[in-house]
């Protein structure tokens, strides 16, 4: 009773924070308090978990074995080097395909400032909290990472209301659940450290701009977007092959 009120908590602040912090938007003139909202809305899945954290007198226990030294320089260094190759792969792809020089993006002050706040805003609520906490039920851990991207999916809802998404809505989602297994992956490979999620949450947001991937970035192509999402997909079904390939070689 406790796990599940524990998961009915963390998803009701998740989403609930969102939209009270949308409807202050409107009706709050200063543009300086609604930027503050924003963050704030965007950040709710991190607080919801270090809000149940804190009922259920867990957080240091908690930190401690999500936050860790060992394998701190892949967690870094991976997620980094996964998100540039398929960004700028995408982009070379999309230029190819259609004839058009290769050009980069321009971010604002204001976006870059909420690109740097994803690294701590969601991935300590979603994969740092909601996917361990998902694999303690009696459920298909294959099945997980697909769960939590659906809920992930559905928590940008109030991104979509306040048009900060051109994406359309199913690819959106279908991109959700790929990333969530390279989520899953990273994790996987760097010992559950959490650091590698944040590092590939920050890296995606930044490069999706920078490599001019997001419609709003590329004078409203979905194209780009559509070549990063397979390659994403071709890339997780390498490493299903690869870490099937191990777990053979290991049993022979």
């Amino acid at each position: 009773m406790r796990k599940h009120k524990n998961l009915i908590l963390f998803l009701l602040i998740s989403f609930l924070i969102p939209l009270v912090a949308v409807v202050s938007q409107t009706i709050i003139p200063n543009d300086f308090i609604c930027f503050v909202l924003y963050g704030i809305q965007a950040a709710s899945p991190t607080i919801s978990a270090v809000v149940v954290l804190c009922l259920n007198k867990e957080v240091k226990t908690h930190f401690t074995q999500i936050f860790r030294k060992e394998s701190l320089l892949i967690a870094v260094i991976l997620p980094t080097i996964i998100a540039c190759t398929t960004m700028i792969l995408a982009k070379m792809i999309y230029c190819v395909l259609f004839g058009i020089d290769f050009m980069l993006g321009n971010i604002s002050t204001a976006q870059f400032i909420i690109i740097l706040w994803a690294f701590v805003a969601e991935e300590i609520g979603w994969r740092g909290y909601l996917e361990p906490l998902l694999k303690t039920y009696n459920i298909p851990k294959q099945t997980v990472p697909c769960i939590v991207g659906m809920i992930w999916c559905l928590w940008h809802y109030h991104f979509f209301l306040q048009n900060g998404i051109e994406i359309p809505i199913p690819l959106f989602f279908i991109s959700c659940i790929v990333e969530s297994y390279i989520y899953s992956f990273l994790m996987s490979v760097t010992g559950d450290n959490i650091v590698s999620a944040m590092t590939y949450h920050l890296m995606w947001n930044l490069l999706v701009h920078i490599a001019a991937i997001n419609p709003a970035d590329n004078n409203g192509s979905i194209f780009p977007y559509i070549i990063l999402v397979v390659l994403e997909a071709m890339l997780l079904a390498a490493f299903i092959v690869l870490k099937r390939y191990k777990k053979s070689s290991k049993n022979t």
